[in-house]
């Protein structure tokens, strides 16, 4: 591993840790035992250093939400593989969306990033919803409401690390499931009666 993609590890580490403002460059050039000045040379401060995480993290969920549903057999492994995969990116990051609002009114360039990367996941969750209307697993007037179903995802999704830390829980499996089952019922009230069959099938997959 070269030493910036090794700073980068670290520094997620200690930041899921201990929290952004606890964590100097300092302390993550002697967790790695370089010199703070080894450090500089890949990156001239811990906001840079954020960055770049970020960068990293937009990368997996940008891979992930690249997704295509084209028939109903696909629904199951799809959708469990598209939020597990999802709130085990957000454990790894924990720091970043128990830290987002804090972080991004500190930083005008990682605020531009947090839109332009919610505008492409949202356009992505959109063609998957859409997706399903079209093989007739959601019913045609959800089309209508995809903004909404989009905004109650966002919701859950985004903020559920902060939701496990607030009420003193370890962001286990079993917490992910526990997301994942939240998420997938906002969906539910919507699903036809072959999607329903679909989605009792993908709970049985958790």
């Amino acid at each position: 591993m070269k030493t910036k993609d090794k700073i980068i590890y670290t520094a997620i580490k200690l930041f899921n840790k201990q929290g952004t403002n606890l964590v100097s460059t300092n302390h993550i050039a002697k967790e790695m035992g370089i010199s703070p000045g080894n450090l500089y040379y890949h990156f001239s401060s811990k906001n840079e250093i954020i960055r770049a995480i970020t960068d990293k993290l937009a990368d997996e969920l940008l891979a992930l939400f690249q997704i295509k549903l084209y028939n109903i057999s696909d629904f199951s492994q799809i959708l469990s593989v598209l939020f597990n995969r999802f709130f085990k990116i957000q454990r790894s990051y924990q720091f970043l969306f128990l830290e987002g609002a804090h972080l991004v009114k500190q930083d005008n360039e990682l605020q531009d990033n947090y839109i332009e990367l919610r505008g492409i996941i949202k356009a992505g969750y959109n063609e998957l919803l859409s997706s399903m209307v079209k093989i007739k697993l959601l019913k045609k007037q959800s089309l209508e409401m995809l903004d909404e179903l989009l905004e109650l995802h966002w919701i859950i999704m985004w903020n559920w690390a902060s939701h496990t830390a607030l009420d003193r829980k370890v962001f286990d499996n079993n917490q992910i499931k526990k997301g994942i089952r939240l998420s997938l019922s906002i969906i539910k009230p919507q699903l036809t009666t072959v999607g329903k069959i679909a989605f009792d099938k993908t709970l049985g997959l958790l």
